[in-house]
């Protein structure tokens, strides 16, 4: 892909973000005093996160970089994590009612993408200026990686793999009649033999430096890092069932917590219970999108258990 949007001067990229050259040049140099660093303990997944989150100056400039920069740049219609109109639901639409679905786990994704890699994509990917490429580089990364809590990550993410995953893989699922998409960091294909792909997806991948979950692999909760369901299976994308034709849907797992949750509701103060009930409705609301006679059920329950404790 042959970019016409070149950014080769750091006064045109100042010009763009809306900010002199001269504070640009500040915030890079120091960049890590614009950066809160903490951890956090996931008990459900059993492992631990560190969140690098930008301060409010270099968010913006951050959000700046993805709206006047990144998103000038067209990602291919494979994508739905992260691009504007896309969404989880857009996703799992593209593989609905197919004899075999295959959900591939990018390892490691953001942790794994260096400051390297990034300046590579803005230097000869983009072809953008030395200096810019360099600029870019510093802000978008901390600690010579992709931070979560920055606003460029998931861009930078989709970006970073179009030309070296997804045109290949697109053009592999295409001659042999496999749908491909990619949500950030979960790769899914489907179609009657898609499994001959999974090889493939991993060696372009580890081109990038980057590795996928092989078979056998499990998250702490116990679920597959690959997962090859055929249609007799629950078949999953991005946390949908998409074995109906009709349309995705909200995989009892999902319905059977929020069930859960309000059979709970009971055992809560009253406090407590005003909290867990706007959570419910919005769960309640999420399944809504999908299967509105599970969504009206689970509010008739919601209703019955709040009159219980009038």
């Amino acid at each position: 892909m042959v970019n016409s949007k070149r950014i080769l001067s750091i006064n045109e990229l100042a010009h763009l973000l809306g900010i002199s050259t001269k504070r640009l040049r500040q915030i890079t140099r120091d960049i890590k005093s614009h950066y809160r660093v903490w951890s956090e303990v996931d008990l459900k997944k059993q492992k631990s996160r560190c969140f690098r989150v930008p301060d409010d100056e270099l968010m913006e400039l951050q959000r700046r970089i993805v709206s006047n920069v990144l998103n000038r740049i067209p990602l291919p219609d494979s994508l739905h994590g992260g691009v504007k109109g896309r969404s989880p639901a857009s996703n799992a639409a593209q593989h609905l009612s197919q004899p075999v679905v295959v959900n591939i786990d990018v390892r490691d994704y953001f942790p794994c993408v260096s400051h390297k890699r990034v300046h590579h994509m803005f230097r000869h990917e983009f072809s953008f200026g030395r200096d810019v490429s360099f600029l870019l580089a510093r802000l978008t990364t901390f600690d010579g990686q992709l931070p979560q809590g920055a606003p460029t990550s998931t861009a930078i993410a989709n970006h970073l793999l179009t030309q070296a995953v997804d045109e290949q893989l697109m053009k592999q699922a295409s001659k042999y009649g496999v749908r491909y998409t990619r949500f950030v960091d979960d790769i899914t294909l489907s179609g009657k033999a898609p499994q001959r792909l999974i090889n493939e997806a991993g060696k372009l991948l580890s081109r990038r430096g980057l590795r996928i979950w092989r078979s056998g692999a499990r998250s702490a909760s116990g679920r597959l890092k690959l997962q090859i369901k055929r249609g007799n299976e629950a078949q999953q994308v991005t946390g949908l069932n998409v074995n109906s034709p009709r349309g995705p849907t909200v995989n009892k797992a999902y319905r059977d917590r929020v069930r859960a949750a309000i059979h709970q509701l009971g055992s809560l103060d009253i406090g407590e219970r005003a909290t867990a009930v706007r959570s419910i409705k919005g769960r309640i609301a999420y399944v809504r999108q999908f299967n509105r006679g599970v969504a009206a059920r689970l509010s008739r329950s919601l209703d019955t258990s709040q009159c219980r404790k009038i």
